[in-house]
């Protein structure tokens, strides 16, 4: 791993008690603002004011513990990264199937099936590598990014709402925009650890100043208690044997987000990410799905991975996992004075666009920089192709799904979920006939090199390999192809040279097969005095540039049979 040049404290980097305090308190400033989701679930549920601000403390609760579990697991639970979570929509469909049946009690105690779910899908992460592949993870980013960006845009221009956007609200919103955006890209000081902070502080003053805050809203805040424990487990727990393949459903989703979230996390992390942690990432789902069983016991409402929040840490330059226990601190305290949740909740939604905008630009650009960095043919262009457009048009979609297969509903609720579950899918379908070895027979005398590299080449796309291996090994290979013609290297009577491609979870590999003896590979340089003097040493020059375009270079002899193995990390 190399740290990101924009990262300040990194993972195991602890920052100091001022700072950590202060990024937390601009991570919970962000989380805070998304209280939003779990209080449109509940005015969905017909819940009244006291429930609703028991649900949301109860959800910060679980978002503290998840929190923890996340970055200081044990036993194999936990990624060990910095990586909070947000309310979501998804979970909506479940309770609402149980409020239909079995009461919100039902709901809550199939969340402990979804979170079982988790656990046990996270065992087999491990056999998804080759499918969930690194375009597949860039499109996951993207797709986070894009989710992020669309609520922002929402927000600001009032889609939801009867009424438009007043210049008022539009100003207010660019102002904070731009506060975050200066912030960010033209202060030098340690205040660009916290730029949303500063730009949240601008626009909230702002609305204030301006009017923004309705004098209900006002009231409301007023209203509402310093101190006071959330309601405990206030609907209930239950199990409903008929809610168990919508509840498992939902789990898989919770699951693919997770992973998404943590490779974006993982890419933002390192700056020569090429493949994701697939081990860390099993460990990161089990503790979500460990911390849903604790949200189903107290009745929260489960959350995703919040790409958001890490899409922030990145934007503040700071990834370390160290500042989990400020965050979690700040979360309960959030959680048990609900004036502070009535607080976030009144937040105008002008300013939180400008807040999400902001932050889906790195989620965005992260991704589409995750799908160029592969090479891609026509299978992986189509299996990421569709699902973003399925993405784009997820309403229509939606809709005709439903009318299609009543069963739609039950794994259709997320935009998210229902495209990555269909890049998953077409990745799988696409796997048939690709083979991970292939070979070509190539003529020593009447070979170019556009014959090699367009083999080489083709490839790399049906694999989605790296640009920068191919490339390399499209060099490496011709290089050893003239090394063997120009110095005599090939038996009298060797007309072709075999060519064998493999790729593995990590590397590529270029072997060549021939009738001859062995070239010399060196890893010293010649120096410019033999070049002149030594009749023997161009051959070590090109043997030299050989090692130095490929990872490693192994040499095998078997009677007049050579072969050269040139491995490339992908």
């Amino acid at each position: 791993m190399r740290r990101p040049e924009a990262i300040i404290y990194w993972t195991n980097e602890v920052p100091p008690a001022r700072i950590a305090f202060g990024l937390a308190l601009q991570q919970a400033a962000f989380l805070g603002a998304l209280l939003a989701v779990p209080s449109l679930i509940g005015r969905e549920l017909g819940l009244n004011h006291e429930q609703l601000l028991a649900l949301v403390g109860c959800g910060l609760i679980y978002s503290a513990v998840a929190l923890l579990l996340q970055a200081f697991g044990r036993f194999g639970i936990g990624a060990g990264i910095f990586l909070p979570v947000q309310g979501t929509t998804s979970v909506l469909p479940l309770l609402l199937l149980a409020g239909s049946t079995v009461g919100l009690g039902g709901g809550f105690g199939m969340f402990a099936v979804s979170g079982l779910s988790m656990i046990a899908f996270s065992f087999l992460i491990r056999r998804l590598r080759t499918i969930f592949t690194v375009e597949v993870a860039g499109l996951a980013m993207l797709l986070i990014g894009a989710g992020i960006g669309m609520i922002g845009l929402r927000l600001i221009f009032s889609l939801d709402d009867t009424e438009s956007t007043s210049p008022l609200e539009f100003t207010v919103a660019a102002i904070t925009l731009s506060v975050m955006i200066i912030c960010n890209v033209w202060v030098k000081s340690r205040l660009r650890l916290f730029a949303t902070m500063t730009g949240l502080g601008v626009g909230l003053v702002l609305s204030w100043i301006f009017g923004l805050l309705t004098p209900q809203d006002v009231l409301v805040f007023h209203q509402a208690s310093w101190l006071e424990f959330p309601d405990i487990q206030q609907f209930g727990w239950q199990f409903d044997a008929d809610l168990l393949v919508p509840a498992i459903i939902t789990g898989f989703s919770l699951s693919l987000t997770s992973m998404g979230v943590q490779i974006t996390a993982q890419r933002f992390m390192d700056a020569d990410f090429s493949h994701p942690d697939f081990q860390s990432i099993g460990r990161g789902v089990r503790a979500e799905g460990l911390a849903q069983i604790f949200a189903s016991l107290i009745n929260a409402l489960p959350m995703s991975a919040s790409g958001g929040a890490a899409s922030l840490a990145l934007a503040s330059g700071c990834t370390s996992r160290y500042l989990a226990p400020w965050t979690a601190a700040l979360l309960l305290m959030i959680a048990i004075c609900p004036k502070f949740i009535v607080a976030w909740l009144i937040l105008p939604g002008e300013v939180l666009g400008a807040l999400f905008l902001f932050l889906s630009s790195f989620a965005v650009i992260g991704g589409m920089q995750m799908i160029g960095s592969r090479m891609l043919d026509n299978r992986r262009t189509l299996a990421i192709g569709i699902p973003l457009l399925i993405f784009l048009a997820y309403g229509d979609v939606r809709i005709g799904l439903e009318s299609l297969l009543s069963a739609a509903r039950y794994f259709d609720f997320s935009s998210f979920a229902l495209s990555l579950t269909t890049a998953v899918l077409l990745q799988a379908i696409f796997r048939i006939g690709v083979g991970r070895r292939t070979r070509e027979v190539f003529q020593v005398a009447d070979t170019h090199f556009d014959e090699m590299r367009n083999f080489i080449e083709g490839q790399g796309k049906v694999w989605g390999a790296r640009h920068q291996s191919v490339k390399r090994a499209e060099l490496a290979s011709w290089q050893a192809l003239e090394l063997l013609m120009d110095n005599a290297l090939l038996a009298p009577d060797a007309k072709t040279v075999e060519l064998e491609t493999r790729l593995d979870e990590h590397n590529l590999a270029i072997i060549m097969r021939y009738q001859g003896v062995l070239p010399e590979i060196s890893n010293r340089r010649p120096s410019p005095e033999e070049m002149i003097e030594d009749e023997h040493a161009p051959q070590r020059m090109a043997g030299y540039l050989i090692h130095r375009l490929a990872d490693q270079v192994r040499t095998r002899k078997d009677g007049e049979h050579a072969e050269l193995r040139l491995t490339f990390r992908d």
